[in-house]
């Protein structure tokens, strides 16, 4: 398939600023997505449409096996821990219920484990299957399918709207667009740039500059550049970093914070593509194309008379929001995998306790992909013991506070437990009497981590006043 025409762009940008109006992305069916096994990262995650799916069941068997009859699906893992007969989702109007059918390890829905018999109906929801995670996410809207990451095969997300969003900015950029980014800090706007500048076919480098990270005097040398004798010290010519940036991409991170009177200048270099160094008196044409990034509300700015109207509909034409980590957990394994292929043992040296890997799907992670990024290279260092011998990670490797490691607690009342769970439960509760709420002697005497224990307690619903 050839590039879009003009009009198949404009069309492209009808429909995206459409969405921003209200009309929305397209509805799609409910997904279930393989997100990652724990003792083995080089599975690939997957993602399966359970378009006329009345149910689904998960089993253990052939590897990557995939089995469709009528409104029936069966995903087959390689996985020893789960059951040759282990999950099944039943379709329930706009929801599925789930159902364990007796496995020997049991199946737990957003970390707390199906009761015998119990029917749990769930729209979105962490499913553990043995020792393989599966995100069930319906509805859901967006676009069926993503970009691929050309170094690695990978999907860029397996979230729909995500992928909305990567494949028009790929479009887009294919076609020198000035885009748009807008998130949290840590999301990953920038991982997204040097993407769109690898897509966009452009033969120049990618070149970045942090608006935040500098004073006016000092920003405005290092974007427009200078001529020797502009002032004292510049004792040579300095093209700047948007001459630098010539047939390629332009990075303007933290655009929110870039000062007023750069603005005004900004704004007739993306319009007219000419750049006029300090102490010249000519304007250098320029071919760049140029990408703006921020996690502030840039709106708001204009109102406070801080940002430019103007440039922010030069820039604002179509924003690209690349959404928090929390509202993409189908894309951890993805995340994970990237990370993790960075170490020098790789996928096949690396694998996880599930309380660790539970831990990670399920955090909120209100530092984004950033965040993600530290915890697991701190992780490896931790568990890493001898060279070349297989790392293993466990709860008590991830540097995250009990707090932030540990789900909220639930009310015993609102908890089905298994007969296993109940044993379990009920000793947790007399250790903590024994040893009067002391949550670390009660690790001890069960030799668990002290953050395994407070997990524990929290799926439980164990409050220490039961004590």
């Amino acid at each position: 398939m050839g590039e879009p025409s003009d009009e198949e762009t404009l069309d492209t940008l009808k429909s995206e600023r459409s969405s921003q109006r209200g009309s929305g992305p397209p509805d799609l069916p409910p997904s279930l997505v393989k997100v990652v096994c724990a003792d083995d990262l080089q599975q690939s995650p997957s993602r399966h449409w359970l378009e006329g799916c009345e149910e689904v069941r998960v089993l253990r068997g052939r590897s990557g096996a995939v089995r469709q009859e009528g409104h029936s699906l069966t995903i087959v893992l390689a996985d020893r821990y789960a059951s040759v007969r282990h999950l099944l989702l039943r379709r329930a109007q706009d929801a599925f219920v789930v159902l364990d059918e007796g496995s020997t390890n049991g199946t737990s829905v957003d970390g707390r484990r199906l009761a015998a018999a119990e029917e749990r109906p769930v729209q979105t929801a962490v499913l553990e299957v043995g020792h393989t995670f599966f995100h069930l996410r319906t509805p859901a809207r967006g676009a069926r399918d993503a970009p691929t990451d050309e170094r690695t095969g990978d999907p860029l997300t397996l979230n729909p709207e995500f992928s909305l969003t990567l494949s028009a900015a790929g479009r887009l950029a294919r076609r020198a667009h000035d885009l748009l980014l807008t998130g949290e800090s840590g999301v990953g706007k920038e991982v997204v740039a040097r993407w769109l500048h690898r897509v966009s076919g452009r033969q120049g480098t990618l070149v970045a500059v942090n608006c935040a990270a500098l004073p006016e005097h000092l920003l405005e040398d290092e974007l427009f550049g200078h001529l020797k004798g502009a002032f004292s010290g510049a004792h040579s010519d300095r093209p700047g970093l948007i001459r630098a940036a010539e047939q390629g991409t332009l990075l303007l991170d933290e655009i929110g914070d870039m000062p007023l009177s750069l603005q005004a200048k900004l704004l007739r270099v993306i319009e007219d593509r000419r750049v006029r160094p300090l102490g010249g008196e000519r304007e250098v044409p320029v071919d760049v194309q140029v990408i703006a990034a921020t996690n502030r509300d840039l709106q708001a700015l204009v109102a406070e008379g801080r940002f430019r109207q103007d440039l922010l509909a030069r820039l604002g034409l179509l924003r690209l929001p690349v959404p928090p980590l929390r509202a993409r957990r189908e894309d951890l394994g993805l995340l994970i995998r990237q990370i993790l292929r960075e170490v020098p043992e790789g996928l096949a040296g690396i694998r996880f306790e599930m309380d660790a890997l539970r831990t990670l799907l399920l955090h909120d992670w209100p530092l984004n992909v950033r965040e993600l990024r530290r915890v697991l290279l701190a992780a490896v260092d931790l568990a890493r013991t001898e060279e070349g011998k297989a790392i293993v990670i466990g709860p008590q490797h991830l540097p995250l506070t009990a707090s932030e490691a540990a789900p909220p607690p639930r009310r015993a009342a609102d908890i089905s437990l298994s007969a296993e769970d109940q044993v379990l439960r009920t000793r947790i509760v007399e250790l903590l009497a024994e040893h009067r709420g002391n949550v670390a002697a009660v690790a001890r005497a069960l030799a668990r981590p002290r953050t395994q224990v407070q997990r524990l307690m929290a799926r439980l619903g164990i409050q220490r006043r039961e004590t």
